[in-house]
Order: C-alpha cells, then structure tokens, then sequence
C-alpha cells in the first residue's frame, strides 16, 4: 500500500503546474497616464509584442477613429468601441475574455507612436505601434510593463 502512494506521490510530483493565467504580479502598483489624450489614436497600428498562449495576436492590425463616443476599433479581434472609463482607461465594448476588462494605458511614448496597454488583472497586455517599433521603444515598453508587475520573459513578438 504504502508503494501505491509513494509512486502515486512520484507521478504528481513530474506533472508540469499549469501555465498561470495572469501575466503579472497583482499584488504591484498599477497606473494608467491621467493625461493621456484618446484623440490621438487617431490611424493605423499594429500588435508589436503581446502576452498570449497561443501564438494568435488579438489585435493585430487597427485602426482607431476617435469620436464623441469613444474610439472606434476595428482589427483581428472584430469591432469594438474603446469608452473612456478612467484617466487613462478605455472600456472594449464588443471584445470577449481578458481583452474585454478595462484597458489601462500604462505608457505613450511622447509623438504617441508606441503605446503599453494593460489590465488590472493581468490577463491581457499588449505593445502597439505605429510603424516599425524602434529599440528605445521597445526596451521602454518592457521597463514599464516590468514596473507594473507583467511577467516581460512571456512577453511574445508579434509573429511568433
């Protein structure tokens, strides 16, 4: 009996743990820009580097319009309205999952070419940009996902 338990307590001891769901610490500060101004999100982006499991981008490509409302989004995800909800803070309407919390925006750089966004809860984060992200860029939209507690080594490239 007590070899039934001890191969027992074997065969648990070599199953991998699963993959936590959150992506950051949620016992660390967050903060979004309180002057971050959605009027500038105005064209294209792109998805440069996000935290997700299965390889797939939610945003991808989009194309924000600002308007009295919000900011309309469309991308690989589908449509959504982006609603203020805070300093900083754009509630998805019509996204689904961890994508459809409030999107805090951690970090714009200053000509607004590259933005860090981020939930609460940690299950969604994502870097955007305009164009081709630049290594400054990109190394301080890690400094700032780090500050804010994400887990930077799940952080994944676009395409891959």
């Amino acid at each position: 009996m007590h070899r039934v338990i001890l191969a027992a307590l074997l065969l648990a001891a070599c199953t991998p743990a699963p993959a936590p769901r959150a992506y950051r610490d949620t016992s660390a500060p967050i903060s979004s820009i309180a002057l971050f101004d959605a009027a500038r999100l105005a064209g294209e982006w792109r998805e440069v580097a996000s935290f997700r499991e299965n390889g797939a981008c939610l945003i991808c490509r989009a194309r924000f319009a600002p308007g009295a409302e919000g900011v309309e989004m469309e991308s690989g995800a589908g449509r959504a309205r982006l609603v203020p909800a805070g300093p900083g803070r754009l509630k998805p309407e019509g996204l689904k999952g961890a994508a459809a919390e409030p999107w805090w925006v951690l970090w714009v750089d200053a000509d607004y070419r590259t933005l860090v966004i981020g939930t609460p809860s940690g299950e969604f984060g994502a870097v955007l940009d305009r164009g081709q992200i630049g290594p400054d860029r990109m190394k301080a939209a890690r400094e700032i996902l780090g500050w804010a507690g994400y887990d930077v080594a799940r952080l994944k490239p676009a395409g891959s």
